[in-house]
């Protein structure tokens, strides 16, 4: 067990919701770390973050299709953009993980822009981006260059916050106020993905799948995930072949 984690976690969770340890919970156990017992709630999310690891839903969605695949990354040439810490945590002593972000911090090693990687063609085996793009302006332009950078063979997993009710990808038109956008798409994002958004992701080459998982998997290591927009019951990670 992770005391120093654990301890956090706890605290933050009494601290914001206490009622929630009135509630009677089953064991959970988490994909990433191992961890049986009970989970916390983030916000609206109920048992939503692991207290061993800090793991959130779409963590452990790719936590276990990590192990379902036998997938170990220590290593592998890996690019992680914006990384979670429970991933971090797993794989800062290898080598060959940059963990890259805007600006270095305790979970980046390296200053990353998704539009200009400033890595050569086909130089990692594996590449992460979750919940980044609806960030960046030129995102075609960021999945072209991850595209780039992977290794033929190489495999990406990429999500998005994702409106299943929109079939199309909303575009604010210019000019509108950022305000205006964050109250649509959600805090510093600058659009709003619909079902096309896997489409994108073939349209720069890559072939696209989805990790998917039965609802006893989603209710073991609680991988379901409420969003303000809409409960879409997993928040979905594309797994991207080049």
């Amino acid at each position: 067990m992770n005391l120093s984690v654990f301890a956090q976690e706890y605290a933050r969770a009494a601290m914001r919701k206490p009622g929630q340890f009135l509630q009677a919970r089953p064991a959970r156990q988490c994909t990433i770390c191992g961890y049986e017992g009970r989970f916390l709630d983030v916000g609206p999310r109920p048992e939503a973050r692991c207290p061993n690891c800090s793991s959130k839903e779409r963590d452990r969605i790719m936590g276990l299709y990590l192990r379902r695949n036998g997938i170990e990354m220590n290593g592998k040439a890996l690019l992680h953009f914006s990384p979670e810490r429970p991933f971090f945590r797993l794989w800062k002593d290898n080598p060959n993980y940059v963990a890259g972000d805007v600006k270095l911090s305790r979970v980046a090693n390296a200053v990353v822009d998704i539009t200009n990687i400033q890595f050569g063609d086909g130089h990692f085996d594996y590449l992460i981006c979750h919940h980044i793009l609806e960030h960046v302006p030129a995102d075609a332009k960021g999945m072209q260059e991850c595209f780039r950078v992977l290794k033929p063979g190489g495999t990406a997993f990429f999500s998005v916050p994702l409106d299943q009710n929109r079939a199309e990808t909303w575009e604010p038109p210019p000019g509108m106020p950022a305000a205006e956008i964050e109250r649509i798409c959600g805090w510093d994002h600058v659009r709003l993905y619909g079902r096309d958004f896997p489409d994108k992701l073939a349209a720069v080459g890559f072939s696209v799948d989805e990790i998917r998982f039965t609802p006893e998997e989603g209710e073991r290591h609680r991988l379901t995930e409420k969003h303000g927009l809409d409960l879409q019951g997993l928040d979905r990670i594309f797994v991207c072949k080049k």
